[in-house]
């Protein structure tokens, strides 16, 4: 039962990518729907958040170990 409501929520950031990729729409709404676009935000989601935070600081810490070993070389 909680998988059925989790999978049923859609956020922003999917509304977005449907209404963008999954319905085609003609010349005129999608000029439309890319002045509306200018207009929208939507904030990170805390997933997203950590995800960055964990690749920049994997990246970091690989280009920290490459010099100090390159550098030794």
């Amino acid at each position: 039962m909680e998988s059925e409501i989790l999978t049923n929520v859609h956020s922003t950031a999917d509304q977005y990518y449907e209404r963008q990729v999954v319905r085609p729409t003609g010349a005129k709404v999608h000029a439309a729907q890319l002045e509306a676009d200018e207009e929208e935000y939507f904030p990170l989601q805390p997933i997203e958040k950590k995800l960055c935070a964990w690749s920049l600081g994997v990246g970091l810490t690989l280009m920290a170990v490459f010099i100090g070993v390159f550098e030794r070389i």
